[in-house]
């Protein structure tokens, strides 16, 4: 039981999900805590076997009630009004106000290679923002990268860095037929997790509308960090450790399990159900 771990005081170290269940929190907001140095992940860890200290995630909890009882208002807090759009080279100063809220870090050499890449194709990442900024404060984004399914092996399988991809192996929509993607990022504001969501419905829209011209066929990600984990989490992957240990992909021809890529699916074979049975024929039978 949850509870007797707590109590015992030979305890040093939890998992994640077991210091959310402390925090009253999901996923995302716990790895927040992590990336920002408030709860610290016990040496000689990795992505997959992490586990968190104890003393840090009580303390993140006390200063989490006593910052509840200072709060006298009863008035509903409303959803911030946000739209989704494509993100575009102008936008990388709102990427990176955004990263340094998230992760207190501004990743220039990364925002330096999207805007390569995005001259390329400007439909790689699409983003919510604050509908009042008129696009200066984004509360999140996702990146998808289409590449040959050989470059992304060769990313998942650590044989380069994500980094390395040049603005030639980035493809455009412009020719019909199969695309695999490399989803490679998902950042959200910690004060609106709900927005990876519709972030990521903006994208899945964007394909039915492509469909049948253009269809996904995989979905591939690599966790390399609490950062990576969350994208894991909002693609809902399966894991493939045959390819590295870090390494999750979603192949669009197998029934999906996750409701939302469930109604990606529903949404493609509603549109033209010869088409989707021919194209997804091998995860029909």
């Amino acid at each position: 039981m949850l509870e007797s771990i707590i109590t015992d005081m030979t305890t040093k170290y939890v998992t994640w999900s077991e210091g959310a269940y402390i925090l009253g929190v999901g996923r995302s907001t716990f790895f927040y805590y992590v990336e920002g140095g408030k709860i610290s992940i016990e040496p000689g860890r990795g992505p997959r076997d992490g586990r968190y200290s104890l003393e840090d995630i009580q303390r993140v909890a006390e200063e989490r009630a006593t910052g509840r009882r200072r709060k006298t208002s009863n008035r509903r807090i409303r959803p911030t009004p946000v739209f989704t759009d494509w993100l575009s080279p102008d936008d990388i100063p709102a990427i990176l106000r955004l990263d340094k809220i998230v992760y207190d870090e501004m990743f220039l050499a990364e925002m330096e290679r999207y805007r390569q890449w995005s001259m390329k194709n400007g439909q790689l990442a699409m983003a919510a923002f604050d509908a009042k900024s008129n696009r200066q404060t984004m509360l999140a984004y996702i990146a998808c990268l289409p590449l040959d399914e050989s470059v992304i092996l060769q990313i998942v399988c650590k044989e380069r860095e994500e980094i390395s991809i040049t603005p030639d192996e980035i493809q455009s929509y412009e020719r019909p037929g199969s695309y695999t993607l490399l989803a490679n990022s998902a950042v959200v504001h910690p004060e609106h997790p709900y927005l990876l969501r519709p972030v990521l419905q903006g994208m899945i829209e964007a394909w039915v509308k492509r469909f049948p011209e253009q269809y996904v066929s995989r979905v591939y990600a690599q966790s390399v960090s609490e950062r990576g984990d969350l994208l894991i989490s909002t693609f809902f992957m399966q894991p493939r450790y045959d390819l590295a240990d870090n390494a999750y992909m979603a192949d669009l021809a197998r029934p999906a399990r996750a409701k939302m890529l469930r109604a990606f699916q529903d949404a493609l074979k509603a549109k033209d159900p010869l088409k989707y049975k021919e194209i997804y024929r091998q995860g029909e039978e």
